[in-house]
């Protein structure tokens, strides 16, 4: 009977075994790592990129960093942000207040109207009616000005103290998967602040209306801008590239001594070497003309130096806002290799200069400068979360640039 019994009991506990699933996996231990910190450095970048996203979330009042202008140092501020996905029009609201560490600030409101196509015969990567509305008002308390043209020289430097007010809207249309045209129309509201500090050489101080076109007023202006653009988009990646056409019309809404033209072109090109080596060639090409009897306003010129006041690298090897006249042309080169993850190595070459008219390109010297840095992130053709470099070949000494670049802007055609 012993036995038996054994038996019978061993036998139920198999049974009880084969029907019951195992035991949940105990819980972590207080002292468990960290799963930001055990896998790997690209694991770890992207949990700190959900951290980041959570503080800076699209909908509601998030975090908002980046920069003001170039050398407004580093900035950051409160946003709000708005999304809706309506079965028609997608609509994305964001605003921003943000002020730099050297008391550089922005107010930034941009409503973004997507519309969503819903034909099932219209090519899938045909793309979709894009509407931005904004306006924006921006102070920058030292903007450096050290004359106008190609030869200007680095002891001519001064400063200006330039806030701007605009309201604008602009609209993209797709017309083929490669092909967008659209315009934009701003209402701009200039206004150089006089620096009543007498130890700072400021441009009232040092330059005059003849040298420095429109210090002396700064009436409004009526900005209405065409362009076009193609891309590669839909083709294979050795093929990537993408070409920007503008031409915009600038009226003088009072003095009626500041309207002129300006046409722009941006072209782009990028051509992978394998799966870890790319070359980036940029060039990029501005025109102005005026009628009789008008002027182009020097804070309205295109510069070369650095960065631009829209953040873009120029001649890296200068400081920013270096040169300065009516047109430019630069040719920027770049190698990239992947170290690590999202790391690349970049190497480049820019060259470049400004003239006072078309004419003239042929006429003095061309400016050179070269560099290494590292970025963070590269996505498509140019647009990189992080940047580090430093540039030589200038003859003024190197010149070190460590940012995230101007973020938070959407992409606007004109700012």
């Amino acid at each position: 009977r012993s036995s038996i019994l054994i038996a019978l009991t061993l036998l139920s506990s198999a049974t009880a075994r084969s029907q019951t699933p195992p035991p949940a996996a105990p819980f972590p231990t207080p002292f468990a790592t960290n799963p930001c910190d055990e896998d790997g450095f690209e694991k770890w970048l992207s949990c700190q990129k959900k951290r980041y996203d959570k503080l800076t979330s699209k909908d509601g009042f998030r975090l908002v960093v980046g920069s003001v202008a170039p050398g407004g140092g580093l900035a950051g501020g409160v946003g709000y942000g708005h999304h809706t996905n309506d079965p028609n029009w997608r609509t994305d609201f964001v605003s921003s207040a943000r002020v730099s560490i050297k008391k550089y600030w922005e107010l930034d409101a941009n409503l973004r109207l997507t519309k969503t196509s819903s034909s099932t015969t219209a090519p899938a990567d045909l793309g979709n009616l894009k509407i931005n509305i904004y306006a924006l008002v921006k102070d920058m308390q030292r903007l450096d000005f050290f004359g106008l043209g190609p030869e200007s020289r680095e002891q001519d430097r001064a400063v200006f103290h330039y806030r701007e007010g605009v309201v604008g809207a602009d609209i993209a249309q797709p017309i083929t998967p490669r092909f967008d045209i659209g315009g934009a129309v701003e209402g701009i509201w200039p206004n150089i602040v006089r620096i009543s500090n007498p130890t700072v050489t400021s441009v009232e101080r040092k330059f005059t209306e003849a040298t420095a076109p429109g210090l002396n007023e700064q009436p409004p202006f009526l900005h209405v801008a065409a362009f076009a653009r193609l891309n590669s988009r839909g083709q294979p990646e050795q093929r990537k590239f993408e070409y920007l056409f503008l031409y915009h019309f600038y009226q003088d809404l009072d003095d009626h001594l500041y309207s002129f033209r300006r046409f722009n072109a941006d072209l782009r090109h990028k051509f992978p070497l394998g799966s870890n080596n790319e070359i980036r060639i940029r060039g990029r090409f501005a025109f102005s003309e005026t009628s009789e009897g008008q002027r182009v306003p020097f804070y309205l010129m295109e510069t070369l130096g650095g960065s631009n006041i829209r953040g873009d690298d120029t001649l890296r090897g200068f400081r920013d806002y270096r040169f300065r006249d009516r047109d430019y042309m630069l040719v920027q080169t770049e190698y990239l290799r992947r170290l690590y993850g999202p790391i690349d190595l970049i190497l480049f070459y820019d060259f470049g200069k400004v003239e006072s008219s078309i004419s003239r390109f042929d006429e003095g010297r061309m400016r050179h400068t070269y560099g290494a840095g590292i970025v963070v992130v590269p996505r498509q053709l140019d647009n990189i979360l992080f940047r580090f470099y430093v540039a030589l070949g200038s003859g003024e000494g190197s010149h070190t640039y460590l940012n995230g670049g101007i973020s938070g802007r959407g992409d606007r055609l004109t700012r």
